[in-house]
């Protein structure tokens, strides 16, 4: 709303009107797509849990408990899961709403949009060839605290880390392998939508000499644009890859200065995403494409994107059937976990040094703080049981969740319909724009004093995660390819997600992470994790010596 009250008109991809006011409430559309999903399972159990989601009045805040409702639903058997799954897409694609941004009177069902597709325009493109660094491939790098990692040194801190629990043991053994020898992707085609994303793979990716094909916001939109394309044009010009940009028709082909290309660089993802698809239709026909979603914004706009990504992707899937997807998936989420994981959050849980400490916290907030994050196995229709680990945050609010439950549910569809799905979790990282909001920078100051946190910067993150999304399209044995589904017995789809995982030790920590936050940030400016139980010890010397002191207490000991 402005100043004076005008609604902004809505342009391209947009949330559906939930009242008579022509409001689009993106509480009442998020319940509503969750409450779908869980209908889709077809169950009485599925209906009673959509009832209590519609019927929530505190959604901001309360959200968490209905998606651990809906995991749980998924879990009780794989064709739940996929119901569920299809349900809730389904339901996002048919209900949001494209306006078209030339004629805010036009508006039509996404799907329906999405479905007419072809009879839109396209891009066309222009490549970039690399010219630096070295060709025909090498070992995979980690930069990691102010060193570079590779070989057995990096085999080493994979062991390590997954040895404490940081990481999980498969996720070492993956990136091991990559270690040593020649990493050559020439050949190999990555579309990047949101190329310029700060937890993308695009650097990575050209170091090896790979082709990417980057989405991203138009140039011409400002300087700030301009600047992002420019970062990725001059990276690419220094790498052994190329990459593929899409371009205004008005570019005509005939760019030839840096100035015109960053003005015709680009498209708009929720006003182009018909113009999008068609583009990478026919872009590097005769190639396997990758197709990875690292969008983000705030708020309604990352279900936005979210969603239009999906819509992308989906058709494309059809298009171009051999295509592979990958999506980074946050920690702070519901996934199922191996048993060990789960087991190893129950010993973290168990007597340490810290442990009477941390009761005192847990009594003193009420049980809000510190809650043990080893939950009650889940039983499946077969007789067994899944594992969950609930990593929710509930301040990074509920659109957040939606933006992220989509991207589950196209993996899983995606990989039941025979596509290698890379989709990993990534850990969380001391991005910029994270810690800029200083309650997060000093709660991540305080974080690994639970074992086995550890807070990675980007550049490692970004290494990490783009080694796992190449290990899973190199290596002919990931779990990644759905050829090798029953070796890794992945009968339920929400299986996928547990392996490889690089956690940053959330699975493995002894307390909820939704419940250390604020223990974090008083661990930080207590010195840090290694200074704080000396830090406390004094503190409580401190206290009895006053209490002692100056209290009668004291005097009944003859300490006055």
């Amino acid at each position: 709303m402005s100043k004076k009250g005008v609604k902004k008109p809505e342009k391209g991809l947009s949330f559906p009107i939930t009242n008579d006011k022509g409001d689009r409430s993106t509480s009442v559309v998020g319940k509503n797509i969750i409450a779908a999903a869980m209908r889709g399972a077809g169950t009485p159990e599925g209906e009673k849990f959509a009832v209590a989601c519609e019927k929530e009045k505190n959604w901001r805040f309360k959200y968490n408990k209905h998606y651990m409702n809906l995991v749980r639903l998924s879990a009780a058997s794989p064709d739940i899961a996929l119901k569920v799954a299809g349900a809730g897409a389904d339901y996002m694609h048919d209900t949001f709403e494209f306006v078209d941004p030339n004629d805010s009177t036009s508006v039509t069902p996404f799907s329906q949009f999405m479905d007419n597709a072809k009879s839109r325009g396209s891009f066309q493109s222009h490549t970039i060839e690399g010219t630096g660094g070295k060709k025909g491939g090498k070992p995979l790098s980690v930069p990691y605290k102010r060193h570079v990692l590779r070989g057995e040194a990096l085999k080493a801190q994979l062991a390590r880390w997954a040895e404490y629990g940081t990481i999980e043991p498969d996720a070492a053994q993956a990136l091991s392998e990559l270690a040593e020898g020649d990493l050559d992707l020439a050949g190999r085609h990555f579309v990047l939508i949101g190329a310029g994303s700060a937890m993308g793979p695009f650097i990575k990716l050209l170091e090896h000499g790979a082709t990417v094909i980057c989405i991203d916001i138009p140039g011409a939109w400002g300087e700030g644009p301009k600047k992002m394309w420019k970062r990725l044009i001059d990276t690419a010009r220094n790498s052994p890859g190329k990459i593929i940009v899409p371009v205004t028709a008005a570019g005509g082909g005939k760019i030839s200065t840096d100035d015109e290309l960053l003005q015709a660089v680009g498209c708009n993802l929720t006003e182009q995403p018909a113009e999008i698809l068609n583009w990478l239709s026919s872009v590097a026909p005769k190639q396997k494409l990758t197709v990875g979603n690292y969008t983000y914004l705030d708020g309604d706009l990352h279900v936005k994107l979210s969603l239009a990504a999906d819509a992308v992707m989906k058709s494309l899937l059809e298009r171009r059937p051999n295509t592979a997807i990958a999506f980074l998936c946050t920690p702070t989420d519901i996934h199922v976990i191996p048993d060990a994981a789960h087991q190893a959050a129950k010993s973290n849980y168990g007597f340490h040094l810290g442990k009477p400490v941390e009761i005192l916290i847990n009594l003193l907030s009420m049980g809000k703080m510190l809650r043990k994050n080893a939950l009650a196995p889940v039983p499946t229709q077969s007789g067994t049981s899944l594992k969950l680990c609930d990593g929710m945050s509930v301040a990074q609010g509920p659109n957040y969740a939606l933006a992220k439950r989509l991207q589950h549910w196209r993996a899983m569809l995606a990989y039941d319909g025979a596509h290698t799905v890379s989709s990993h979790i990534a850990p969380s990282t001391a991005t910029a724009s994270v810690v800029s909001n200083r309650s997060f920078g000093w709660a991540y100051g305080g974080m690994p004093y639970f074992k086995p946190y550890e807070i990675f910067q980007q550049e490692t993150t970004n290494a990490l995660m783009a080694g796992m999304l190449v290990a899973d399209v190199v290596q002919k044995s990931s779990v990644a390819d759905p050829k090798n589904r029953k070796y890794f017995g992945i009968k339920n789809t929400l299986e996928l997600f547990k392996h490889n995982s690089v956690h940053g030790g959330l699975w493995r920590a002894a307390y909820k992470v939704d419940s250390i936050g604020e223990t974090s940030v008083i661990i930080h400016f207590l010195g840090g994790p290694k200074n704080f139980l000396p830090m406390v010890f004094v503190v409580l010397v401190v206290i009895i010596f006053a209490v002692l002191k100056f209290t009668p207490l004291g005097a009944k000991f003859g300490l006055h």
